[in-house]
């Protein structure tokens, strides 16, 4: 497969769950239930059921697991007294399971798995003899009368004969099916009625011994009596255990006063009585009796009825009508973003108008707001931040790797195991129709031959077009447009253009070493020491310590990794706690190297003294901002121009640039002409094995060239960034907060930038403007002026 499939483990021992047919199982195993609990928060309530070997005692083991599943949705029906629970399963596909193993941190199994597509290649042969096998079965057997809508004078391609098979093995040989993984494995249905004839037969043939040439025929009726028996014995102890079990958990109920509401719920009369009582919009009331109707006409059991019966319960579980109240209190807001995310500004400005704007017209037709930014700077934390202060229910829905648009409007329910699409698999979950909706990566949404499921989104999306959503499962308009939703990506460039016309881009850019620092001492500690039962007094970090780990330790946009590693003094501060070696620990930077090892990580520095042909530029990069020495040396050659140092293309045409317009201008800046023919000029940007691009380096290259060629060193405390053109125009360049920041760090004093980045000098901290002189420039010859001036 594309990516791979992950899922929690529910073990069972001795059976197995087939698609499209419902089961109850009671669950208390505390790996089981910890399984359950992550698969309800993170998962959709999905997980994969995995029989066990029935030879497996005691606590199970990888080695137990057979190799073959099912991928079901469940619900809890009832919750006991000892924590044990009764799910009820909706198994949708089979699955070959690739991998088993422990999640060390939550304690429950997971596996990695591949799904099983059926292929349909039972000829017209094959039918006619299924349907005779099931004819001559119900002659003996009133358990077969029910699949006698299987014969010759129906229409058979109507007949869903996977879901038929399956029924038969989970009514006569769920018990076998474990030794015969090749039924739930097989993709051929053809197959699979082989394997289903040979368990059959199987059965029956334990009825018939042959009397052979020793023993006589005596012998051979007190066998054939003796089979009889044994299997008449184990069906008379199977019924008393299930009249046992019935007869338990019906006097439970009685002394606990406590009606069935569930099977109520679920019965006829319970959708009928819902109905009557609660407001469904009448073109819903309508289509939800029409398909009553049809239920009622059939046998129950059968797969029509199981495909009718699911969709009634789709219908009903979904919100049609109930919803939230808002909150409309502006500073309440305000408080609940501060209290959670430093900074953020314009987010933050942007959400209070949403909410104002809400509070005054009650309309929500606005552009999509989306949360462009690196990983790890908080957008699906600040998504949830939004929900609590304006009172939302929060719900998630990640689109990363979606390609089939049916993922997104659902399957017509004619097709085997059809179900809604996510957005409205979604809306059950959020239990009211206006939530807070967070659409997680949108950028990393794929196309395919399945359908683009970027332009089904459309109609998500666009005001104009959600108050009537079409999922093809429901079959009716479903209205979205109280539905707030908000939306994330990593890269906006990689968002599809239609989406992108309808959103509201607000950029997240990475964190500055200063704001990381804000941060860990405002929050990533404080949690750390709640999360880890501590105290102020037993763990104290200090400013030192924190900003070790920050410039040493880590190297990204957000602050992950900073709170790995803060959380990972915490716990090797507690083993020493546990072990009476400590009562208590201001952490230094000593203790960070003691505790997590040398360093990882280090920032590029200035040089120690001014150099010839060396010139310090300065460089953006996912992690945020460091400077970039580029060095230029003269060798005797032929005019030459060598590029070293893993340039892109565009930097590349940076060099070229510049040395074009040195030479056009050689006069102007005091250089010989005859240098360039009899001189090779080498270019390199190190570190050699980091990849490097984009124009900013121009004007850095430029100064870099005349100090070569001219022979005047350049001073190790200036620093530069901009973009040259071949006139001397010095163009605008991107990320100048995170360049200015690290020009302060590595001790630069002065750095020149282009004069149209001018208007972004107010994102700059105050911290860093009071350390560095920031000169603008428009042309090359400023440059030149204010560097060998």
């Amino acid at each position: 497969m594309s990516k791979k499939n992950i899922l929690p483990i529910i073990p069972i021992k001795g059976n197995v769950a087939l698609p499209l047919i419902t089961k109850n199982i009671e669950v208390g195993k505390k790996t089981t239930l910890k399984a359950v609990d992550f698969a309800s928060q993170e998962s959709e309530a999905s997980v994969v059921i995995v029989p066990i070997k029935q030879s497996s005692e005691g606590e199970v083991k990888v080695k137990d697991f057979l190799e073959f599943g099912t991928i079901t949705d469940f619900s809890v029906i009832k919750k006991w007294e000892n924590n044990a629970l009764t799910l009820k399963l909706s198994p949708k596909f089979r699955v070959n399971i690739n991998k088993v193993w422990k999640d060390s941190e939550n304690d429950f199994w997971m596996c990695e798995f591949e799904e099983v597509n059926t292929i349909f290649d039972l000829n017209e042969e094959d039918k006619k003899e299924i349907a005779s096998y099931i004819t001559d079965q119900a002659k003996d057997n009133k358990e077969w009368e029910k699949y006698l809508h299987v014969n010759l004078e129906n229409n058979n391609d109507e007949i869903n004969y996977e879901l038929l098979l399956d029924s038969i093995v989970n009514d006569f040989a769920s018990g076998k099916i474990v030794q015969n993984p090749d039924f739930i494995l097989s993709p051929s249905l053809k197959n699979r009625w082989a394997i289903l004839k040979n368990i059959l037969s199987s059965d029956e043939d334990e009825m018939i011994v042959q009397p052979n040439n020793v023993a006589s025929e005596a012998q051979a009726r007190a066998n054939v009596e003796h089979v009889i028996n044994k299997k008449l014995k184990d069906k008379m102890d199977k019924q008393q255990k299930e009249y046992y079990l019935r007869e338990k958990m019906r006097i439970i109920k009685d002394e606990l006063d406590e009606e069935d509401s569930e099977n109520d719920k679920n019965s006829i009369e319970g959708y009928k009585n819902r109905l009557a009582k609660e407001p469904f919009p009448i073109e819903v009331k309508n289509k939800i009796l029409a398909s009553i109707k049809r239920i009622e006409a059939m046998q129950s059991g059968t797969p029509e009825w199981n495909t009718e019966k699911n969709y009634v319960d789709w219908m009903m579980s979904i919100p049609w009508w109930e919803e939230s109240e808002d909150l409309t209190d502006l500073q309440f807001a305000q408080d609940i973003l501060d209290k959670h995310h430093y900074g953020l500004k314009k987010v933050k400005q942007r959400i209070i108008e949403y909410l104002a704007v809400k509070t005054k017209t009650s309309s929500l037709k606005a552009p999509i707001i989306t949360l462009v930014g690196p990983p790890g700077v908080g957008k699906t934390s600040l998504a949830k931040s939004i929900a609590e202060a304006i009172g939302k229910t929060f719900v998630k829905v990640s689109l990363g790797g979606v390609k089939d648009e049916s993922e997104i409007r659902g399957h017509r329910k004619t097709y085997v195991g059809s179900m809604p699409g996510r957005i409205i698999q979604t809306m059950k979950r959020a239990k009211v129709k206006n939530p807070l909706f967070l659409l997680d990566e949108i950028d990393k949404m794929a196309s395919d031959q399945r359908g683009d499921p970027a332009s089904a989104m459309l109609e998500v999306l666009d005001p104009e077009q959600n108050k009537e959503f079409s999922d093809h499962y429901i079959e009716e308009p479903y209205d979205l447009s109280q539905v707030m939703f908000i939306a994330t990506a990593n890269y906006a460039q990689d968002i599809p253009e239609a989406l992108y016309d309808r959103m509201e881009i607000i950029d997240l850019s990475s964190y500055t070493e200063i704001e990381k620092m804000k941060i860990a001492k405002d929050y990533l500690v404080d949690k750390s020491v709640k999360e880890h039962s501590l105290s102020k007094e037993e763990l104290t970090f200090t400013d030192s310590a924190l900003e070790e780990i920050i410039k040493y330790y880590t190297r990204e946009a957000g602050v992950r990794q900073l709170e790995r590693h803060i959380n990972s003094i915490s716990r090797k501060y507690i083993v020493k706690l546990l072990n009476k070696e400590l009562t208590n620990l201001i952490v230094d930077p000593k203790i960070v190297n003691e505790f997590l090892g040398k360093r990882i990580f280090d920032h590029t520095e200035k040089q120690n003294e001014s150099q010839v042909g060396v010139v310090t530029g300065l460089a953006y990069t996912q992690f945020g901002g460091d400077i970039l020495p580029i060095e230029v040396s003269l060798y005797p050659g032929k005019g030459n121009l060598v590029l070293t140092g893993k340039l892109g293309d565009v930097m590349k045409e940076s060099a070229t640039i510049a040395l074009t317009y040195v030479k056009s201008n050689n006069k102007k800046y005091g250089i010989d002409s005859k240098i360039f023919e009899n001189n090779d000029i080498h270019i390199h940007v190190p570190e050699g094995a980091v990849p490097k691009d984009g124009p900013s380096a121009g004007i850095t290259i430029t100064t870099a060239l005349i100090s070569a060629l001219a022979n005047k060193p350049v001073s190790k405390e200036f620093g530069m960034t901009g973009e040259i053109t071949l006139r001397g125009n010095v163009l605008p360049i991107g990320g100048l907060r995170e360049k200015s920041i690290s020009a302060a760090r590595s001790g630069l004093k002065t750095i020149i930038i282009p004069i149209k980045n001018e208007k972004d000098l107010d994102e700059i901290p105050d911290e860093v403007k009071s350390i560095l002189k920031i000169i603008p420039a428009e042309k090359y010859e400023q440059v030149f002026d204010i560097i060998f001036k």
